[in-house]
């Protein structure tokens, strides 16, 4: 027997870009959902979506433009959504491809899966919960699409710094023959990599050097550490550079030697400017250590830096013996492909003194905004850059968050004024500008009473701005005019601003246009005449196409959950949508009904695996809740159809639904002298012994009642019986009893 679990995965909603848009290609036949799935994607702001009503206007629309995910119903004129990712794979186009349609997931999960479809969602269920699994899939895929392209362009930047690296690096084995070699080596040693490579390092260090070199490495090679060292090398025409190497011993995973990296940097020429600056050092050393300012000084020639003071090693967070030879660019962030960093080429070339803002990264990765004043001196002949670095990054910060502030309040939909106790103007946002008509520029400083309130509410703002200068706040509705003399209704919400010292220093208000939820209003009213009506003619529903039906209660569903956004506090326009969204969801149930029940008895029966039904049940739920499922169904095939799926998906559905403190589903069979028993139980609440007699009649229960109902015809046409045998608060057990041979002598079950 097999003991397996199935486990839900939550996914996580992602910033995926910042402010970039998503371009989203929405393929459906039919143009009035579209339409209502537009505008539930893009209400966020995020998802941009552009529509085709078929699978050829997608394909030249895929052909004239780029999008980050297709979403495509399966069931269309022309070619399927399927067909449609066919197509689109065979021309190179490779987005995430997501199937959004009413066609149930059985069906077509395989096929699915291997036409590389990204995610599968069931468009016909409740609307909130549908648009936000289906935004939530489109975030992730462009994610993971992204995030395969960033690891990408990561690889390709490692082999890049590994060619390009100013420092030599070497690998070697057990015996310290070199193994790998930095093409600076041509460089820096006039060697190319490929004449290193297979010698032992003792012929590269000068004689004189060698015997401190093989003891530090003797040490490292002891204490299984790094080390530190200074040599002189030969170069490819015999002289000697002074080089400073830092070595790692390498272990295999049994913490055995095998072998050591080393980075090796030109120390010759810094050996040169430490003696060279020696000689003025005590004239400015006390004032250049004790700057307050970070200050690093470099070789105009090389850009390699030379020295700097206390403060630089602080704001670097790195070591003045890790910074000095080491080449200026790498303590800025941004790419170039220059010399230098952009901040040294311009102090090398505008005026010196002037003040210029870069980024520094500290050696923990953090990046920080400084100014920079640059100037050139000159020490023994040499000529120098030194930098005076002041680390601006908490007042960017301030200013960022000021003006984050600003771009928030502009943001809001909703008009937000700002005016002092008087009541002139001191604040307008751009949604105050779109509602009334009036710029910011043209109403600041002007009084509020002039410019808002319609003619014949002028005595009534004046009455509200009394109160809010006596320290009262003020809500509700009251006309208000646009600079063109059009007069609309508003809600207003007012309160007064006061400061550290609780004195009243100004009044901010928000405006609401509610002229469309006026319209709203009519819509919904509309909207519960056609529920309405839709529900009286439910008995022609078997005459419609399913797919049809389904694709208009999910437009419904939109335009449900679009109202119910936007109709806020409104309680009764709440509670009608909601119970129109109950309707909805029966009408789908008893689709869904209706569709199997149908089938019930129409296919031939044939043997099929239990086990394997029992899996594909409990993959079509997206979440088992932390239940655990426990499949002893190894071995048995029983006669049936592609029903028995549907069976096991209606049990489980029903231990979801009422099972309360459910933690384990278990499956298993019994095998008496003249038949099997089929056991479905859950550790839940058990079905109360007053509900049991009626369990399986038809319309009785909490849901639409034709889910037991449905599982008892399904046995029958199998020749089956069921009965629930559990205990009330111990678990709910459906016991199904599979005779030997069905009434045509038929073996009803094989063990295997």
């Amino acid at each position: 027997m097999l003991d397996a679990t199935v486990d839900s995965k939550s996914e996580l909603y992602a910033d995926v870009g910042g402010e970039k848009k998503i371009h989203v290609l929405h393929v459906d036949d039919d143009a009035k959902f579209l339409t209502v799935a537009k505008q539930c994607l893009e209400e966020q702001g995020l998802i941009q979506v552009d529509t085709a009503l078929s699978a050829e206007n997608a394909m030249e629309k895929l052909s004239n433009a780029r999008y980050d995910v297709v979403v495509a119903d399966y069931q269309m004129t022309g070619k399927n959504g399927l067909e449609l990712l066919k197509g689109m794979r065979q021309r190179g186009i490779d987005v995430p491809f997501i199937l959004f349609t009413c066609k149930g997931k059985g069906e077509i999960a395989i096929e699915a899966l291997n036409a590389g479809v990204e995610r599968f969602i069931d468009k016909q269920g409740e609307a909130e919960a549908t648009y936000e699994e289906l935004r939530h899939s489109i975030i992730n895929a462009v994610k993971r699409q992204r995030t395969e392209k960033l690891l990408r362009e990561a690889e390709n930047r490692l082999r890049q710094i590994t060619e390009n690296i100013q420092d030599i690096l070497l690998l070697t084995d057990t015996s310290f023959i070199v193994t790998y070699a930095s093409t600076s080596c041509k460089s820096i040693l006039g060697y190319d990599p490929n004449d290193i490579v297979g010698k032992s390092l003792e012929h590269l260090i000068h004689p004189d050097d060698l015997p401190n070199v093989i003891k530090t490495v003797e040490k490292a090679m002891e204490n299984r550490s790094g080390a530190r060292m200074e040599a002189r090398v030969k170069q490819a025409d015999g002289r000697f550079l002074l080089l400073e190497g830092i070595g790692k011993i390498l272990t295999d995973d049994k913490g055995q030697f095998a072998g050591a990296v080393l980075t090796c940097r030109d120390i010759t020429e810094r050996r040169r400017m430490e003696q060279a600056i020696e000689e003025s050092e005590e004239k400015y050393r006390k004032l250049f250590e004790e700057a307050m300012d970070a200050i690093f000084v470099a070789d105009a020639e090389t850009g390699i830096l030379v020295d700097c003071n206390r403060a630089a090693t602080v704001l670097v967070g790195r070591p003045k013996s890790e910074l000095i030879g080491m080449h200026q660019r790498l303590l800025h962030p941004e790419e170039n492909a220059g010399k230098f960093s952009k901040s040294f080429e311009q102090h090398l070339r505008e005026k010196e003194g002037d003040v210029i803002e870069g980024r520094i990264v500290t050696k923990n990765g953090e990046i920080r905004d400084v100014a920079i004043k640059g100037n050139l001196i000159e020490i023994r002949g040499k000529k120098m850059l030194q930098g005076i670095f002041r680390d601006i990054t908490e007042n960017k910060k301030s200013l960022e968050r000021v003006n984050f502030q600003a771009r928030m309040l502009n943001a809001v939909g909703q008009a937000i004024i700002a005016t002092d106790m008087n009541g002139t103007i001191t604040y307008w946002n751009l949604a105050a500008e779109r509602l009334y008509g009036w710029s910011e520029a043209e109403v600041l400083g002007r009084n509020i009473i002039d410019i808002t309130p319609a003619e014949t509410s002028r005595e009534q703002a004046k009455n509200i701005l009394n109160r809010l200068t006596a320290g009262e706040s003020w809500s509700g509705e009251i006309l208000a005019k646009r600079r063109d003399g059009t007069v609309f209704q508003v809600i207003v919400t007012d309160a007064p601003i006061a400061n550290d010292k609780g004195e009243l220093i100004g009044i901010v208000g928000i405006s609401t246009d509610i002229t469309e939820q006026k319209w709203m209003q009519e819509v919904l009213e509309q909207a519960i005449a056609k529920v309405a009506e839709l529900n009286e003619k439910l008995r022609v529903v078997g005459g419609l196409t399913r797919h049809d039906v389904r694709n208009k209660l999910s437009a419904l569903n939109g335009r449900l959950y679009l109202l119910k956004k936007r109709c806020g506090d409104n309680v009764e326009a709440q509670q009608q949508i909601t119970e129109m969204e109950s309707i909805s969801k029966q009408i789908l149930r008893i689709l869904e009904f209706e569709k199997v029940y149908v089938q019930v008895g129409a296919e031939e029966l044939g043997y099929v695996d239990v086990e394997s039904q029992l899996y594909e049940a409990a993959s079509l739920f997206s979440d088992l809740q932390g239940i655990r499922l426990v499949n002893d169904c190894r071995g048995l095939v029983v006669l049936a159809d592609s029903l028995l799926r549907q069976l096991f998906y209606n049990l489980i559905d029903n231990t979801l639904k009422y099972g309360e403190k459910t933690s384990v589903i278990r499956v298993y069979y019994e095998v008496d002298k003249d038949q099997l028993r089929l056991v479905y139980e859950d550790d839940g609440v058990g079905i109360p012994d007053d509900v049991r007699v009626n369990l399986f009649r038809e319309g009785y229960g909490k849901g639409t009642g034709y889910g037991l109902y449905l599982i008892q015809r399904i046995c029958e046409a199998y020749g089956w019986s069921i009965q629930e045998t559990g205990s009330q608060g111990q678990g709910a057990r459906f016991t199904m009893t599979v005779p030997k041979k069905s009434k045509d002598g038929k073996g009803c079950y094989k063990i295997s």
